[in-house]
Formats: structure tokens, sequence, C-alpha cells
């Protein structure tokens, strides 16, 4: 559900449904910014191992752990 304005009858989240909206948001400008990576989002590489390392090290790069 999409959120409404302030000032709408129907506010459209549940004072509950706040922190799952957060966590949300969360994930999806992580994989967006894991997709910026060009071999990740049209999977380059042939095997799963090769796949999967490059993963990891983008998910270092997005939380800063690597330079």
């Amino acid at each position: 559900m999409i959120p409404r304005r302030k000032g709408a009858v129907c506010t459209g989240i549940q004072p509950n449904d706040k922190e799952k909206y957060k966590t949300r948001s969360a994930i999806e400008r992580f994989f967006f910014s894991i997709k910026e990576q060009k071999r990740l989002a049209l999977r380059f590489d042939k095997l799963d191992i090769t796949f999967f390392s490059f993963f990891a090290i983008a998910c270092l790069k997005v939380f800063n752990l690597l330079c």
C-alpha cells in the first residue's frame, strides 16, 4: 500500500506498519545499490561460486567495509 497524504481521511499506513515500511525501504535501498554493479545485474559469471563471491564483495562495498 502506498502511503497517502497527511490530511487524507484514511491515512493508509497504520501506526504498527511503520516499522515494516522502514525495514522494507532499507532492503529496497540495499538491493538498488547492489544492482548498480553491472556484473551482478546481468549475471556475467557462469559459475555460482564466482557469482556469490562477487555478491559478497559488493555487499562489503555497500556497507563501506571495503574501499
